[in-house]
């Protein structure tokens, strides 16, 4: 076109390279304000996003009930039904957690709240007991236990009467969360009645966009990273179950109260990288501070124990062998990715180091065979 003429000109070429420098500089010199608009504009895809997500998770439900009514319905009613199946046992595990957490964690608070002047003078019967035992090498007094207390509960009070207002934001963005996770359930369960016409739309896309010499390459490329992922959440949940189980068991050994409930916190939360261990622990510490104050200090023990055998042992073995990664592979990535990128690395690690291991393999595999063509 002859409008299109002045790029090979001087003052054409000269012009379009001052002008991406500008644009450039523009862009460098507001890139927080881009970059808060980006998070604003995918803010308002959340909760599409969290709907995709569920509906990968939900789909490996799907697909095993389906596979059990496999010749006993046909296609279309056998996916109405596994999906109906998955929505149920979801819906029951969220209510049975809800019911065991809810209402044990309500009565604690109502307990300390109304038992608390019983637990400042059992407190201070200890304190006496072990000054009592110390004689004079103990400068601890029970009277200023006491008033430590008391001055803690009323800067406890102020806070909250002085924060209110902050406290009511954190819980309404709190519901706001909650909203978007329920609108992306429903999300969810229109994805998976709808899966079949979604990849065909899907592949009709991608194959308009993507050579037809890449497509073979790529649909195993993408069936292979599928997989992966696939195992990664198995593993997970196993994982978080074995976790769980541990602390039930140490629970009931050393006779701790509340074991089925704080076990579940802790297998559920253990299921989140880095702070879901560190939630679980808080949980469960202040659950027992309510009830029984001596048996936190065990229990936080054991949970620092677990978590590192969990993260340096059997994370690297049960992850290494099912997705066919060295162990220290698997180690290194979770470490190295860790630092890198924070809670995103830490949960996409193992995936990513066993994708990577794939594709090294295969680039090998293909060296070999070029190898022994020549």
């Amino acid at each position: 076109m002859k409008w299109l003429k002045w790029r090979e000109t001087k003052w054409g070429s000269y012009t379009f390279a001052l002008c991406a420098a500008v644009l450039f500089y523009t862009l460098i010199s507001h890139l927080n304000v881009i970059l808060s608009g980006i998070a604003t504009f995918i803010g308002y895809f959340t909760p599409v996003i969290y709907g995709v997500i569920l509906a990968y998770i939900m789909d490996f439900l799907v697909k095993y009930v389906e596979r059990i009514l496999a010749g006993k319905l046909s296609e279309k009613p056998r996916r109405v039904v596994a999906v109906g199946v998955t929505i149920a046992i979801v819906l029951t595990l969220i209510v049975l957690l809800t019911l065991a957490l809810i209402p044990s964690l309500v009565k604690s608070v109502t307990d300390i709240i109304s038992n608390w002047s019983t637990y400042e003078r059992q407190l201070s019967e200890m304190v006496q007991s072990f000054t009592g035992r110390m004689g004079g090498h103990s400068k601890v007094n029970a009277s200023d236990i006491s008033r430590t207390m008391n001055s803690a509960m009323s800067r406890f009070r102020e806070y909250y009467n002085e924060n209110s207002s902050a406290i009511l934001e954190k819980v309404t963005n709190a519901g706001s969360q909650l909203a978007s996770w329920v609108l992306a359930f429903i999300i969810a369960i229109y994805f998976l009645f709808a899966k079949k016409e979604l990849l065909a739309g899907v592949r009709k896309i991608y194959h308009m966009v993507v050579p037809k010499a890449a497509h073979a390459k790529s649909h195993t490329a993408f069936a292979r990273v599928n997989v992966i992922f696939s195992k990664y959440i198995v593993c997970e949940v196993i994982d978080s179950m074995i976790v769980g189980c541990s602390n039930a068991v140490f629970m009931l050994i050393a006779r701790m109260p509340y074991v089925a409930l704080i076990s579940v916190v802790v297998g559920v939360t253990n299921l989140a990288p880095t702070f879901g261990p560190i939630v679980g622990a808080l949980i469960g510490a202040f659950i027992l501070f309510l009830v029984k104050p001596i048996a936190v200090i065990p229990f936080l023990l054991f949970t620092v124990v677990i978590q590192t055998v969990d993260g340096y042992v059997i994370k690297p073995k049960f992850y290494g062998s099912a997705l066919s990664v060295p162990s220290v592979w698997v180690l290194v990535a979770i470490i190295v990715l860790g630092r890198m990128f924070g809670v995103a690395g830490i949960l996409l690690a193992i995936p990513i180091a066993a994708i990577i291991t794939y594709m090294i393999r295969d680039l090998l595999a293909k060296q070999d065979e070029n190898e022994s063509k020549e």
